[in-house]
């Protein structure tokens, strides 16, 4: 039936009622033209219709549709009818409905397409049908409800990509059949079997779609349904705790010596297969460990070192290297005798001759009876202990042998022993004291003898003994609270006993210091299922965190409490598999625990709320983004102190190279994304910086668990288009938070291929900057030309880049052919890879290139700087290439640049900055004219400065780091810190060290060297090396005579809003900057702040744990507690009689508020030796509205010398300076009679302290009280 045939035609297509009255031309042209109507489609799912001769489109219009026909894959017309009664009730036709009212609305077509999130997802115009381009496009990765995701499905299931079917409909009818998830977030598997018994008759996620408001309905395994077979699968892959070994910095000094215990068991010896069965070892038992409720750890499987044997003493060796990383100073060997028979003896034995092994080591004799249970108390006995005083003499004579070893632990030189249980010793206390005697007498020895506190047994003295080391759980579990009914049992035959980790670290932290020497000891963590299989004690929910906080404050309490004056702190244990007490990496934590250990250790305790930034990108391919992206891991971990990890959507030759740099994740397969970045988000980070294009697909991801994202394009059109990337770019320019384009370029032509309006707020032009610092290399070019057999004459073309179609290769090889040039031979060089389609087409021009002689494939090199600097001009021969660093790198050793017209990025800078040239597009025979022009006429000195000045300019990657992370962190305070520095070689390394390990990120470290005659230049170089960190060292030629002087230096050449003078001697803990700018940062009215401060002398010492006694000798009391002050009440209280601010290094400053006062100090500052850091704070304060900020916790380490400057100075120079401070403070801030009293008494004091003068006669000059 023709549509002109219709009659009754009352009302256009754009209103009237839907039956008589339409015009069916206009309705079918309308509809079709949209997507709506599908010819082919409708005649192939209807065949009758065809069969009869019918015309598609109107039998559906006028018939089909209420016979349910459907006039597209997508859209029901009964259930659209249903859903919409009000469309039946008028008589309207559905799909015309759908089409002009319906679809605006937000109706949906059927169950199958969700208009709104399609137009919102894909960001259609309104011009456009969300329906309709859905129709066109549905073989691709578009997902046409929100529970169904296009892209994953296809990306998952390769074999469904390559087939070219709908994804969608594939799902529906077949995928889920074979087991095929829709999206990350559903698990077909896990809902065929959960709720159809397996069944495959109904489709799963549209029973969910029906079902999901329901109780109990889940699209994944609920996280609170535990099971056992889920939790092993939870427990033996990474945690979000996870990490990769970092080992302890070189330069950090430890604050305690750790002593790890340590299990000689993992080897076969002759008893155990006796005993246990043939090849028994302590791994035999850990196969055992299950989870008995959630949340239980087991089964712990080793990483790292695996299932090692003891029996190579090369896993030994393994085991010092690890434990050295991670601040282990030593070990405690388990030590077996019984009566003359060792067990357990080989490790140990080939230890003590593996002299190389540099681990101290001491031995704790485990002089129980060995039996068949696991927990000491009596059972079956295998070999017994029975303690025969004929025995001592070899049994000493033993112990004797071992502290000759070099290695053994002493303690103001004497050996550590320990005992485990020594009250099983008959007459304990006076065989102890025969032992001493035997020690003394035959062996010369005095060794400090210890014994754990277990089994209720506490108290050294009674046994003859020097002290005690804690041997947890033993003693602590005693103490705490059961927690085993507060947990979900899985295992109904579990009859254990569960306490927690929590409660345990806190008692251990609260007892009472004993009267007797004791050793405290932190436990990583405690469970012994492994060996006692459901009837085992557990300390439950220890983490690496909670685990190095415990163990960061039995270190301080060991330096308070030193042992025998050394400061000791023991972990239970190193290598206890089957007692889950263990700090050698796993799979679930990998080597966090070790890393814990280190940073509790050292004191570089991390403070989690501290910014971490993801980094993302596609694969770790050796090309340019991949190493934009791994420069910026560098400058952000060196430059910025940042944490940093990467994470690759896909792996690469270049892995390692970002292993160097930062923790490493690359996804085996795309489905992955959301379950790593929630793995990320649970680890704390709160930015991510997404390279690329292609990282799009983490975007959308990483905006919906709430990470700020800066997303930074690079790619133009074609290559999206090319590599179906369109799609994944949109993500990526839509959700980011903030998006960087290399140029006005690159952002104008994605804008345009896309379809996206400009956002000026989130849409931003930054070049990424050189990330490879390069400079002419004379030598290095003169090797290259020699290399490649260059005459003098010769002139070089280079390329650089992987060679394919984008990068113009093939018009590379077209340029040799056609350059003209009299001077001499012309070269061309390309540097790079070959995409090897493009090398099967070229192979016989490429063959007859290289025949030649005079053209080059070099392949990857490391030495670009030289092969540039060998070069006469770079060949931009790129025909889409956004903003490519090898043509700023080309610059940089003053190489002419020559590009096309309309490539990208370069073309425009080229031009707009008038260096190198600009060809038109893909004019090759231009290109060749203008480096013939290069190469007879090479650039000037003055020319060729120009260009290097240029990029160094422009294009300074430092810069273009911190833009990056201003975006990332918007809100992050910058800090710079300058360190004056004269003469303090030796301590120079530590105190960088609590610089660069400040839990704040800094923005600069600058470091003035005031003229030092001692090795600090070296030093610093030294230790800016080996930590990886950049610095900027100035130094002076001749010294100041002034540290004002370099205070202002530093204050003028501090970039950051905040400044931190850290004096070269002095140290700090690394909260120091994240607790003054908690308190500083929302408030700039607060010139400086400053925190109380621990002493130290000159060797390290400690001196005073707080200053707090000194600020109550102004006021009872005084500086308690965290505060922020108003500036003059502050002034009045605490710096009109005394300085209370006794060491710069504690202070943060508000930079432009230290610089005005330095300014308005000039000239007082050149007479005051001693008091111009009083000085500087009292001007601070004077400023209108100033106000100072106060951290109680003492979070400086001042460092006071034995011969100081201050204790040097002339007397009567020091009372005058302090008699000028006082009246300053009296001019300023005005003071009361009180307060003029309290001076006169101190200056009197100072006065008959320092020249001998009667205190009346000092009192006697009492100042006038000034005005306020």
């Amino acid at each position: 039936m023709d549509p002109e045939s219709s009659e009754g035609v009352v009302a256009q297509i754009d209103g009237g009622p839907a039956e008589p009255g339409i015009d069916l031309r206009e309705a079918a042209q309308f509809l079709k033209g949209i997507g709506l109507f599908d010819d082919a489609f409708y005649a192939a799912v209807y065949p009758d219709v065809v069969a009869v001769g019918a015309d598609p489109f109107e039998h559906f219009f006028l018939h089909g549709y209420k016979e349910g026909r459907k006039p597209n894959a997508i859209f029901d017309p009964l259930w659209y009818l249903a859903q919409n009664p009000d469309v039946a009730s008028s008589e309207q036709q559905p799909l015309l409905h759908y089409a002009k009212f319906g679809e605006p609305e937000g109706l949906r077509p059927s169950p199958y397409f969700q208009p709104s999130f399609y137009r919102e997802k894909y960001a259609i115009p309104a011009s456009e049908s969300p329906l309709g381009h859905y129709l066109k496009n549905r073989l691709g990765p578009f997902s046409p409800i929100p529970e169904f995701d296009a892209e994953y499905y296809l990306q998952t299931y390769q074999d469904v990509a390559a087939a070219g079917v709908d994804p969608f409909e594939h799902f529906l009818f077949h995928g889920y059949k074979e087991g095929r998830n829709p999206s990350a977030e559903f698990d077909t598997k896990f809902y065929l079997q959960r709720y159809f018994k397996g069944k495959t008759d109904q489709n799963p996620l549209l029973h969910y779609l029906e079902h999901r408001h329901e109780e109990g309905i889940y699209p994944v395994p609920p996280e609170s349904e535990a099971t056992i077979p889920a939790e092993i699968k939870r427990f033996t892959k990474p945690s979000p705790s996870f990490e990769e070994l970092r080992p302890m910095p070189s330069t950090a000094k430890p604050r305690a010596k750790v002593l790890a215990y340590y299990l000689t068991q993992f080897h076969a010896f002759p008893e155990n297969d006796k005993w246990w069965g043939t090849g028994f070892t302590e791994w035999t038992n850990i196969a055992r460990g299950v989870p008995r409720f959630k949340d239980h750890y087991q089964p712990r499987i080793p990483r790292d070192l695996g299932f090692y044997s003891l029996a190579d003493v090369e896993t030994m060796r393994r085991q010092a290297k690890l434990a050295k990383a991670g601040g282990v100073h030593g070990f405690v060997y388990y030590y077996y005798w019984f009566n003359g028979k060792r067990l357990l003896e080989k490790p140990l034995e080939q230890f003590l001759k593996a002299r190389d092994i540099d681990m101290p080591f001491c031995l704790m004799w485990a002089n129980e009876n060995w039996t068949r249970r696991w927990d000491g108390m009596e059972g079956e006995v295998l070999i017994s202990q029975d303690y025969l005083s004929d025995d001592d003499s070899r049994l000493l004579g033993d112990f004797n042998r071992h502290f000759k070893d070099p290695r053994y632990i002493r303690i103001q030189g004497r050996p550590l022993l320990m005992i485990y249980r020594p009250r099983l010793i008959p007459d304990t206390a006076n065989v102890i004291a025969r032992w001493r005697e035997i020690f003394a007498k035959k062996f010369r020895e005095d060794p400090i003898i210890v014994m754990s506190q277990s089994f209720d047994d506490f108290d050294p003295g009674p046994n003859g003994l020097d002290g005690a080391i804690e041997f947890p759980p033993h003693k602590i579990t005693k103490f705490t609270p059961l927690r085993t009914a507060e947990h979900k049992i899985l295992d109904d035959t579990f009859s254990g006993q569960i306490y927690s980790y929590d409660d345990v670290a806190k008692y251990s932290l609260e007892e009472p210091t004993p009267s007797f020497p004791l050793i405290k000891t932190a436990v990583p963590s405690w469970d012994n299922d492994a060996r006692r299989q459901g009837t085992g004690l557990v300390i439950q929910g220890s983490t690496p965190q909670k685990y190095e906080a415990w163990l960061a404050a039995l270190v301080e309490q060991a330096q308070k409490t030193p042992f025998f004056g050394e400061p000791i702190v023991c972990i239970n244990a190193w290598n206890e598999w089957c007692e889950g007490a263990y700090l050698e990496p796993d799979l679930h934590f990998g080597s966090a625990y070790l890393n814990a250990t280190a940073r509790a250790v050292t004191g570089l305790t991390r403070d989690l709320s501290s910014p971490k930034i993801l980094l993302v990108g596609h694969d770790a391919f050796p090309s340019g983004a991949q190493h934009l992206l791994l420069s910026i891991g560098k400058v952000l971990r060196s430059n910025f102190n940042f944490e940093v990890e990467f994470l690759l959507l896909s792996g690469g030759a270049m892995e390692h190279d970002y292993q160097a740099v930062a923790p490493l994740t690359v996804l085996k397969q795309p489905s992955e994304v959301r379950s790593a970045l929630n793995h990320f988000k649970e680890k704390g980070f709160t930015a991510a910086i997404a390279n690329t294009s292609v990282s799009g697909v983490a975007v959308k991801f990483l905006t919906k668990i709430g990470l700020r994202v800066v997303s930074l394009i690079h790619e133009l059109p074609r290559i999206l288009k090319e590599k179906n990337l369109e799609e994944t770019a949109r993500e990526a320019l839509m959700r980011a938070d903030k998006v960087v384009f290399a140029s006005e370029f690159v952002r104008d032509k994605l804008m345009d291929a896309l379809e996206i309006e400009p956002d000026a707020d989130r849409f931003l032009i930054r070049a990424q900057g050189s990330y490879k610092q390069m400079v002419h290399d004379a030598a290095g070019a003169a090797a290259v030309r020699k290399e490649l057999g260059l005459a003098p004459s010769d002139r070089l073309v280079l390329g650089v880049g992987y060679a394919d179609l984008r990068k113009g290769f093939d018009l590379f090889l077209q340029l040799r052919n056609q350059i003209q040039y009299d001077g001499g031979d012309v070269h061309f060089a390309w540097v790079g890879g070959v995409d090897p389609v493009l090398r099967e087409w070229l192979d016989q021009e490429i063959s007859r290139a290289e025949a030649s002689g005079a053209f080059h494939m070099l392949g990857f090199r490391s030495d670009m700087q030289a092969i540039f600097s060998a070069s006469d001009a770079f060949a931009l021969t790129s025909r889409e290439d956004p903003f490519p660093t090898v043509a700023l790198e080309a610059l940089s050793v003053g190489v002419p640049v020559v590009s096309f017209a309309e490539s990208g990025g370069i073309p425009g800078f080229l031009v707009g900055e008038g260096v190198g040239a600009v060809v038109p597009y893909c004019d090759v025979a231009a290109m060749s004219r203008a480096i013939a022009r290069y190469l007879a006429y090479p650039p000037s000195a003055t020319e060729q400065s120009r260009m290097v000045e240029l990029v160094a300019a422009k294009f300074d990657f430092m810069e273009y780091v911190r833009d990056l992370v201003r975006l990332a962190v918007p809100k992050l305070p910058t800090v710079s810190v300058a360190v004056p520095n004269y003469n303090y070689a030796q301590c120079l390394p530590e105190r960088l060290g609590t610089i660069f390990d400040q839990n704040h990120p800094v923005e600069e470290v600058i470091v003035l060297d005031d003229c030092s005659s001692d090795d600090s230049v070296n030093v610093i170089m030294k230790v800016a090396e080996e930590r990886q960190r950049d610095l900027t060292l100035v130094l002076n030629e001749q010294n100041s005579g002034s540290v004002f002087a370099q205070w202002t230096k530093a204050a003028e050449m501090a970039r950051g809003e905040f400044l931190w003078i850290a004096e070269a001697d002095d140290l700090s803990e690394p909260s120091f900057l994240s607790s003054l700018l908690g308190l500083m940062k929302t408030d700039p009215s607060i010139a400086f702040g400053f925190t109380d401060s621990k002493s130290i002398d000159g060797e390290g010492a400690h001196v005073y744990e707080s200053y707090k006694p000194y600020f109550a000798s102004v006021e009872p009391g005084a500086l308690s507690r965290t505060e922020v002050f108003d500036g003059p009440d502050f002034a009045r209280r605490y710096l009109s009689v005394k300085n209370l601010i006794l060491n710069v290094s504690s202070v943060l400053w508000r930079r432009d508020a230290l610089l005005r006062a330095l300014e308005a100090c000039r000239r007082d500052l050149t007479d005051l030796r001693m008091a111009g850091d009083w000085r500087i704070y009292l001007e601070c304060l004077a400023a209108p509205g100033a106000k100072i900020a106060y951290v109680a916790d003492p979070l400086n380490v001042h460092r006071r010398h034995a011969a100081s400057v201050t204790h040097s100075l002339k007397a009567q120079k020091h009372v005058d300076e302090i008699a000028a401070m006082h009246d300053a403070a009296r001019t300023r801030f005005g003071l009361d009679d009180r307060g003029v009293s309290s001076q006169a008494v101190y200056l009197a004091e100072v006065t008959a302290q320092l020249m001998g003068a009667p205190l009346e006669a000092a009192r006697a000059k009492k100042p006038k009280a000034a005005q306020a």
